[in-house]
């Protein structure tokens, strides 16, 4: 354990506040003028983390489940999302149109996410599991910014710019770490 001593004069106002920490911790000190208190801002610990994990069939994908496995065992809170990208109404399709092709597709998806499921065995009674689903392309970097996840692990693919195409979209769009597995 080490001793943190903390002094604040602002204002010919003293604030002296003891804590105590483990190697390693980290905390930055913010005073609040109001009321002369001195709150302290710890980062999340790599035990309490919320974790997104798209998953995709194949290689990557399961590279992807095994690092969100070990995360879930460590204590973090983990959500798998599968993708299912629809297709926009065609005018010219007249009466099957793109409705049997959006629902395939979404059945897909369901039967990923119950691969998923299977892929993490014990682990999957703590972890939630979402189709989401969008058109063109799922809002994966909206609903993982909405949501508040700290750690983001997506599968890479091969001959995709910076490895996957929803990487660059979700960095910008969140706070949340991002790791390319695979």
């Amino acid at each position: 354990m080490a001793r943190f001593m903390l002094e604040v004069r602002p204002f010919a106002l003293e604030v002296r506040a003891n804590v105590f920490l483990s190697v390693g911790d980290s905390v930055s000190p913010e005073l609040h003028e109001d009321s002369g208190d001195v709150s302290f801002y710890r980062p999340p610990s790599r035990a309490g983390r919320r974790v997104l994990a798209v998953f995709e069939p194949g290689h990557a994908g399961e590279a992807t489940l095994r690092e969100a496995a070990e995360l879930a065992e460590s204590g973090s809170e983990l959500s798998v999302v599968t993708l299912a990208p629809q297709a926009p109404p065609c005018r010219c399709c007249g009466k099957g149109g793109t409705g049997p092709y959006n629902i395939a597709v979404r059945e897909e998806a369901e039967s990923e996410l119950r691969q998923a499921r299977d892929f993490l065995g014990s682990t999957a009674r703590r972890a939630s599991f979402t189709v989401l689903a969008g058109q063109p392309s799922p809002p994966l970097s909206t609903w993982a910014a909405e949501a508040g996840f700290d750690l983001i692990l997506l599968p890479t693919r091969r001959f995709t710019r910076g490895g996957n195409p929803f990487a660059r979209g979700v960095r910008q769009a969140t706070s949340a770490e991002v790791r390319l597995l695979g």
